[in-house]
């Protein structure tokens, strides 16, 4: 919670923490000039000075100017330094606390430079859960640690990602995490902050691409975490580190698996083999269960 102590607004900051399980918290959303929202056990509330409410008349409001201070202070007042973070929509704070960012783009030739007046920002806070992955795990071994984990945002994806390389390093497997948005490991100063396992190399900040090459080339991992892939230069990558003989253990939104089914980079997946199993998690709200999903790739 240090993180999120630095950014927020010192009244919203009193209200989580005097009336709430932080292990239970998810998300924080501010939005300039309406009553800031908060997930917590899987269910959207307002947050009030006295806890939760689901009278928008009660609820705490955000402003611009905290909205702002929270964009500054998640920089550590350098956005400059942090413009192509904030380009993407997102800066990654200490612990791997993300904070999501929107504002008014400020385009060049059609490409983004940076984003100004700042209108909302979600804070979505990580978790460690040990053994959440136990359930599948044998599941995952004996299909050759080969594992695409679909699921809603918010149902536990990389928490999952995150046990499931700690097991298998634990196990005794060579584990390269590759981590763009620093949320597996949550590493601070390059060390993690969370126990992914006592054989795991991390890649934290680049590009999918890069990190694959660099492993095929010299980590030699015998298994690739990654998250969230999305369109056909993901697939491409995957398909080069399945083709070197690395397994890959990868997420990916879903609505629900035959929703994904429909997307077009999923016939790519298909085709070059690159999972032998999926997974599907269920939302908080349907009881969060793992499944095998027959559909996989």
């Amino acid at each position: 919670m240090s993180a999120i102590r630095r950014i927020l607004p010192s009244d919203i900051y009193a209200a989580l923490s005097d009336n709430f399980d932080t292990e239970r918290l998810q998300e924080i959303r501010l939005r300039a000039e309406k009553p800031v929202c908060i997930q917590y056990d899987g269910k959207y509330k307002f947050l009030s000075a006295s806890g939760l409410t689901d009278n928008p008349e009660r609820a705490l409001k955000a402003t611009a100017t905290d909205i702002g201070a929270c964009v500054l202070n998640g920089t550590e007042h350098s956005v400059y330094a942090y413009n192509d973070d904030i380009k993407n929509g997102y800066i990654t704070l200490q612990g791997g606390v993300r904070l999501g960012i929107c504002g008014e783009a400020i385009t060049d030739n059609y490409k983004i430079v940076t984003v100004k007046n700042y209108s909302a920002v979600n804070i979505r806070i990580p978790h460690e859960i040990k053994g959440f992955a136990n359930g599948i795990m044998p599941d995952i071994v004996a299909n050759n640690c080969s594992a695409l984990i679909l699921s809603p945002p918010g149902a536990g994806k990389t928490t999952l990602l995150r046990d499931i390389a700690r097991q298998l390093s634990d196990g005794g497997m060579n584990v390269l995490i590759v981590d763009e948005r620093g949320e597996i490991a949550c590493c601070a100063d390059g060390v993690p902050s969370v126990d992914v396992g006592l054989r795991t190399d991390v890649y934290t900040g680049g590009s999918k691409k890069h990190a694959v090459e660099c492993a095929v080339r010299a980590m030699r991992p015998d298994v690739i975490v990654t998250d969230e892939i999305f369109g056909d230069e993901d697939a491409e990558i995957l398909r080069e580190a399945a083709g070197s003989g690395i397994s890959v253990i990868a997420s990916a939104h879903a609505a629900d698996a035959e929703s994904f089914a429909k997307r077009a980079f999923y016939e790519k997946l298909k085709t070059y083999k690159v999972f032998s199993r999926s997974y599907f998690i269920s939302s908080p709200r349907q009881g969060r269960r793992i499944t095998v999903w027959q559909g996989g790739s």
